[in-house]
């Protein structure tokens, strides 16, 4: 897509947010994947016939836009499924599409934690931005007397990864950090003495 068109399609989609056009989007963050039951907005500049508002992902994750059928946006952001819906609209039916996807709706993320914390039970995984491990168990509002901080357990995917407490908090790097999932388990065992 041509820099010039890309820069029209910005200042279109400003000035349509700026006359109440469309519904400013909730902040997300830019790695945000998309999960069953969001809900989308899909936009196709200069092809109103193919904006679809209100799209709710189906269960399998997969969304039906027209022309396209199914298309698999589980576990994508937003800009990925925005570039495979141009590349499919390139495929045969447009010349040069520009497409923008926003989530008007996301479906409740959440974690568990349990075992030796203060406060075990399921929690909210925003989607404004990432937690990591320790500060998950920082919002469970840290260990009991009795938790073995050595071995705190994560439970993914039917997987399940071993840490210890003191490596997690040194970690500064951002890309090191383990960073929570949607469904993620998380168990602090007890000491035995």
């Amino acid at each position: 897509m041509s820099s010039r068109l890309k820069i029209h399609h910005i200042i279109s989609m400003a000035i349509l947010l700026s006359f109440g056009g469309l519904k400013a989007q909730s902040r997300v963050a830019a790695d945000y994947k998309i999960q069953p039951e969001d809900v989308l907005r899909i936009l196709v500049f200069d092809e109103p016939s193919l904006a679809q508002e209100g799209l709710r992902v189906s269960g399998t994750g997969n969304i039906t836009f027209p022309l396209l059928k199914d298309i698999p946006v589980k576990g994508r952001t937003t800009e990925e499924i925005e570039q495979d819906i141009e590349r499919r609209l390139r495929d045969g039916y447009l010349k040069e599409p520009s497409v923008s996807v926003f989530v008007i709706v996301y479906n409740e993320q959440s974690y568990t934690i349990m075992g030796e914390v203060m406060i075990d039970g399921i929690y909210p995984l925003p989607s404004e931005k990432k937690i990591d491990l320790v500060e998950a168990i920082a919002n469970a509002k840290g260990f009991t007397p009795n938790a073995k901080d050595s071995r705190i357990q994560l439970f993914r995917d039917g997987e399940k990864r071993e840490f210890d407490f003191n490596d997690l908090f040194k970690i500064k790097d951002p890309e090191k950090k383990i960073f929570i999932q949607p469904g993620d388990k998380i168990k602090v065992p007890a000491r035995f003495f």
